[in-house]
């Protein structure tokens, strides 16, 4: 029987049956595990079948010799078996009326040897003779924290509004994990590799009509329809809120690109073009993908550039400024009436009361650095307010006041007219991360957008004001 592609990937998205073929039994550390651990961590609630040509078992749970031997229908598989078996799998898989598979392994086409390229044409052929759809090879397939399937370990458990399309299974758990530490939560994310079957096309137009998701991430290295592309990517636009990072921007990157998916990258120009046409946000790598969902997840859009900048340190003070500057933020003069106002109760050594604004000496007496916030905010001149910490003088000034000053911080962003966001700089110094990890996550708990970086946090606001700008 023939399902069209939306009813194959609503059964990849929420499976009745699932089974792991090809999972190590003899080694407990081998990759092929962390399939059935991560469905373990999620407490994945359906069938779940474990196959390997050895049988035996594995934490207590049979392993099947073949798919033959499973007593219950499946209708997606995971398949970790060698590229040279993977063809065999999928005739396999016809008679237990197995929709997809995602096969993880990789050695096809992206090897650019003859061997690969013809393992990858059989796979092509296995499906279209069965009618079984294919995810991949090469690539971490799904995560769907609404029905608990996940290729992670360690990604939140909780669903949100963002999609994640990505080629590439590694940048899709780069993201996962770093937009996820400050509170961006996914619908699914689809890493697809190789796109030998379905690919970005069929999945955008999947998401496009997602009634879960409201933001759509994709990190695209090559499309396979240039033609069909675009008309997804137009109809994805009107519905969806899209960000891309595109794969193979440059020449060394187009034959990166060729390596690791076997993926056509395109002319930058192009995309460019594409961008500018739809109103998507471009951005260069996986933390500034990060960074913009942050943005359009947890600030509200300021109305214009202008900015006033306060936190710690002089130096810092200077190259936030230019950061903020030289991605088209503003960073107006402060006028003398509210200069005179915060004089009134804060010291002149240790400080620069001027916009960025150095407010180190009296940053650790909270009601005066909530009063001065809250004079900034409603300065008629600006309309973001930008508190920037570094973690290690953080930790050695303020070390013991570190929640209450968090709190602070909360306070005034919410009694604040104008919206605020946060710059924590972290630290590598072990025991200064460790003693400043909890603030970071006490100002991603209470909804603030938190960056790591001050070029990050500029580059981020500045392409979302100007996305805004564009949709009016």
């Amino acid at each position: 029987m023939l399902y069209s592609t939306k009813q194959v990937l609503d059964t990849v998205v929420n499976p009745r049956a699932v089974a792991l073929a090809g999972i190590t039994v003899a080694n407990p550390e081998h990759w092929t595990r962390v399939f059935l651990e991560s469905l373990t961590v999620f407490q994945f609630d359906r069938p779940l079948y474990l196959v390997n040509r050895r049988g035996g078992e594995i934490g207590g749970r049979k392993v099947y010799q073949s798919m033959k031997d499973v007593p219950g229908d499946v209708d997606y598989v995971v398949g970790t078996v060698s590229a040279q078996a993977a063809p065999g799998l999928v005739l396999e898989c016809a008679e237990k009326g197995v929709k997809a598979i995602h096969f993880c392994t990789a050695g096809f086409a992206e090897t650019g040897e003859d061997e690969g390229i013809r393992l990858q044409n059989d796979l092509i052929e296995a499906s279209r003779k069965t009618g079984i759809r294919i995810i991949g090879p090469n690539c971490m397939g799904i995560y769907c924290p609404k029905t608990r399937f996940s290729f992670g370990l360690d990604f939140p458990r909780e669903s949100g509004p963002v999609a994640y399309l990505s080629q590439s299974g590694g940048n899709a758990g780069l993201l996962v994990r770093d937009a996820g530490l400050r509170g961006v939560r996914f619908s699914k994310v689809l890493s697809y590799g190789n796109a030998c079957d379905l690919n970005e096309i069929d999945f955008l137009e999947y998401l496009a009509s997602d009634p879960d998701t409201e933001i759509i991430a994709m990190y695209i290295e090559g499309i396979r329809d240039g033609v069909r592309f675009r008309k997804a990517i137009e109809k994805a636009a009107k519905e969806k809120t899209l960000v891309l990072l595109k794969g193979g921007a440059t020449e060394g990157g187009a034959r990166a690109t060729a390596s690791h998916t076997a993926a056509l990258s395109g002319s930058d120009r192009i995309w460019d073009a594409l961008c500018r046409q739809f109103n998507i946000i471009r951005v260069n790598t996986v933390p500034e993908l990060a960074d913009v969902l942050v943005t359009l997840l947890y600030l509200h859009v300021p109305r214009s550039r202008n900015v006033v900048l306060i936190g710690m340190g002089g130096g810092p003070s200077v190259v936030v400024t230019d950061q903020f500057e030289q991605y088209g933020l503003k960073i107006p003069p402060l006028v003398e009436s509210i200069r005179s106002k915060i004089r009134e109760y804060s010291d002149a050594a240790g400080n620069m009361l001027r916009n960025p604004m150095d407010y180190s000496q009296n940053i650790a007496e909270l009601d005066k650095l909530r009063k001065t916030v809250n004079l900034l905010s409603h300065w008629k001149d600006i309309d973001l307010v930008t508190v920037f910490l570094g973690a290690g003088i953080f930790q050695r000034v303020m070390k013991g006041m570190a929640f209450d000053l968090v709190n602070e911080v909360y306070k005034a962003s919410r009694e604040a007219s104008k919206p605020m966001a946060v710059v924590f700089v972290p630290s590598f110094i072990p025991q200064e991360a460790a003693d400043t990890f909890p603030v970071l996550e006490q100002f991603i708990s209470l909804k603030l957008p938190v960056y790591y970086s001050f070029g990050g946090a500029a580059s981020a606001i500045s392409k979302v004001i100007q996305h805004r700008e564009a949709g009016r």
